[in-house]
């Protein structure tokens, strides 16, 4: 017997901004589904162990929070489990949120399961079918078999944009940057000096010594809030693709390099010299694969100026920060205390009525999706995009004043 569903909106990936997205739209009176692949949710904060919310503040001596809304819906849960206490100056210089992976998806599933989400893990959509611009129905597939999703509005929070390339929506791939694996450190003793010239040290004085095989020379380590353990950001990988051959060499090298830097550390690191490998991953760490070309595409331009725009339905606070090489990013843009509007536009692949997109797969130039990709907003874009589904669903185009004023009444800031 086939499975079907039905909602008013369903959203696919449940990241940051799927979340924000799947509140968002039930917030905003819609039926609303949740599909994600992974047993849990939270993205790239649980299953590749990014130790931080960035984006949610602007920077410097006069910075300013910018991503509220359903996001702030999270540090809140996470601040009552004792995993928040307030924004965090990282190793760099720039404004987090600290997080702690298994909080994380603890404060996710409570959040979801509160808001009367409806939410299904293990469920990977594998077909969408569309007509004249127009997504009609999920294949999706758990190890029941096959099971079919029909909704008046979808959102991709994927990260890959992988619905709306199987949808046919128009997408480019693009992989300038490189991506991560993170790895977790016990067994730190106390006042160790894990800063990215410590670690710089370290590794070069083990590569003067004949060692081989880093691909990074900088990183960064963030402490796990409630413990001694440190997440480190150091390992670089090329991901020319994302077939599961090529993400088999990835996963194993990233592997391989953190047993490399453990062993190195443990060597050459005061205070590590009992550190073991808690874990890497679970999954290497993506900047960037597919971006939809959109109604409107973010530029450099607006980045650099801090562009503000009457159909601004997030805000963008984070610097340009590009990893195309090995070692510390570049900052093309630094942000100050300035932020930039997004415009809804940019949510929506170009001739496609129902879809909406949300966090790093939204239409934008190299720079700017550089800016926009960090998981802080993220949350600001997946809640525009579940808001924008929610109010449009069904009916022909959008009203872009009455997203503005359901997100502001639902604590977004615009």
């Amino acid at each position: 017997m086939e499975r079907e569903l039905r909602y008013d909106v369903v959203v696919a990936g449940g990241g940051s901004a799927g979340v924000a997205a799947a509140v968002g739209a039930r917030r905003a009176g819609a039926g609303t589904l949740l599909l994600e692949r992974s047993p849990y949710l939270g993205g790239q904060a649980t299953h590749s162990l990014v130790p931080a919310y960035c984006g949610f503040c602007t920077n410097g001596e006069n910075w300013t929070q910018v991503v509220k809304g359903v996001g702030q819906l999270v540090l809140d849960r996470l601040a009552d489990m004792g995993r928040f206490d307030g924004f965090y100056t990282s190793p760099t210089g720039n404004l987090i949120a600290r997080v702690d992976p298994e909080a994380a998806k603890l404060a996710l599933d409570q959040l979801v399961e509160e808001e009367k989400v409806d939410c299904l893990l293990y469920a990977q959509v594998i077909r969408a079918r569309s007509q004249g611009g127009k997504v009609l129905s999920l294949e999706c597939v758990d190890d029941a078999g096959r099971f079919f999703v029909t909704a008046d509005a979808f959102v991709d929070a994927t990260g890959d944009a992988n619905l709306a390339y199987l949808a046919g929506a128009p997408v480019e791939f693009h992989c300038d940057q490189t991506g991560s694996m993170m790895f977790r450190l016990g067994g730190v003793e106390p006042g160790t000096d894990l800063s990215p010239d410590a670690m710089q040290s370290a590794i070069n004085a083990a590569r003067d010594a004949g060692a081989e095989g880093f691909s990074a020379t900088r990183g960064t380590a963030v402490p796990v809030p409630g413990c001694d353990d440190f997440l480190v950001n150091l390992i670089s990988l090329k991901m020319p693709d994302i077939d599961a051959r090529t993400l088999t060499a990835v996963e194993r090298e990233g592997r391989r390099q953190a047993r490399l830097y453990l062993e190195t550390f443990k060597q050459r690191i005061p205070g590590l010299e009992h550190a073991f490998l808690v874990q890497t991953g679970p999954r290497a760490g993506f900047r960037e694969s597919r971006r939809i070309i959109g109604e409107y595409t973010l530029t450099r331009e607006d980045v650099k100026t801090s562009q503000k725009d009457p159909a601004g339905i997030a805000r963008g606070g984070w610097g340009a920060e590009i990893h195309v090489d090995n070692d510390d990013p570049a900052f093309t843009l630094e942000r100050g205390a300035k932020w930039f509007d997004i415009p809804i536009a940019a949510l929506r692949p170009r001739g496609y009525q129902n879809l909406w997109c949300a966090g790093r797969t939204i239409s934008s130039d190299l720079t700017a999706s550089a800016s926009i990709r960090v998981m802080g907003t993220g949350f600001a874009t997946g809640h525009a995009a579940g808001v924008a589904a929610a109010l449009s669903a069904g009916k022909e185009g959008y009203d872009t004043e009455a997203i503005r004023a359901e997100l502001t009444r639902q604590g977004a800031l615009i």
